[in-house]
């Protein structure tokens, strides 16, 4: 894995590459980092070129709504002009607006339990949600302090709020991206109810449900890099669909010999 170093906005930004071939750009969520991606880095390496950033701490220099052109100015300091992009949580928020905003730069776009259309739960319960989701990925407790502490705990405020309210349903029709939507059908966070809302908008993207929760990555990295391959290597056809229902897939993938569903 390369190292690499540029500078957006007058600051340093360090970024990972590995792997060749097209390239691909992973965003995480709030208070996430390119840790949270390692599962699934080798296999996708395998047949792309992936990059993977940390996004910057939120503050009164970048507020949380300026994440998005600050994506697209990394994206300028990179050298990538075009690309296939996947985003989780927050990240997912990012990916989908960049794609409303900036469609040429978008070939592909994969949406991880995305943020970006609020589901009507009050601070309290986002709390609740929150600390049940940490303990179902409690085995990756030092990356996640690590990573908090990395961020500080305004910036997370910030970032929480944003996420929480922003609402991208009037912008997501500008998409003209190929879209995956990714769900785990345990997320606690933001309920796989969601997606259906997020296909409303999205009419012609697909929908994967992995049985995870909010932490594909973490929690169901093999099957999560499937269906990423899977997508980029257009093996999730429009018939699998049809077959299973309208555009949605329940771990499950095409293979090259048969084209008969397998377990994904």
């Amino acid at each position: 894995m390369e190292i690499r170093e540029l500078v957006v906005d007058g600051s340093p930004t360090r970024y990972r590459v590995i792997g060749s071939g097209k390239t691909v750009v992973l965003v995480h969520g709030l208070s996430g980092s390119w840790r949270w991606w390692e599962p699934v880095l080798e296999p996708l390496a395998r047949s792309r070129r992936v990059h993977v950033l940390d996004l910057p701490r939120l503050g009164s220099r970048l507020p949380a709504a300026e994440l998005t052109s600050w994506l697209g100015r990394w994206l300028d300091a990179a050298g990538l002009e075009s690309v296939d992009l996947v985003g989780h949580s927050l990240g997912g928020l990012i990916a989908a607006e960049l794609a409303a905003e900036q469609p040429r730069r978008v070939q592909r776009l994969v949406l991880v339990a995305p943020a970006g259309i609020p589901c009507g739960n009050t601070v309290l319960s986002r709390g609740v949600r929150l600390l049940a989701t940490l303990n179902d990925v409690r085995g990756r407790l030092p990356t996640i302090v690590h990573d908090a502490m990395r961020a500080g705990p305004l910036s997370l405020i910030r970032g929480a709020l944003f996420a929480s309210h922003r609402d991208l349903s009037v912008e997501l029709a500008s998409i003209q991206a190929r879209t995956l939507l990714i769900w785990g059908e345990h997320d606690r966070l933001l309920p796989a109810r969601i997606a259906a809302e997020w296909q409303s908008v999205l009419p012609g993207s697909r929908l994967v449900r992995l049985r995870c929760g909010h932490v594909p990555m973490w929690e169901a990295p093999r099957e999560l890099a499937s269906c990423l391959l899977d997508f980029f290597e257009d093996e999730l056809v429009d018939h699998l669909g049809d077959e299973i229902g309208p555009g949605v897939v329940h771990s499950v993938r095409l293979t090259r010999d048969d084209d008969q569903p397998a377990l994904g």
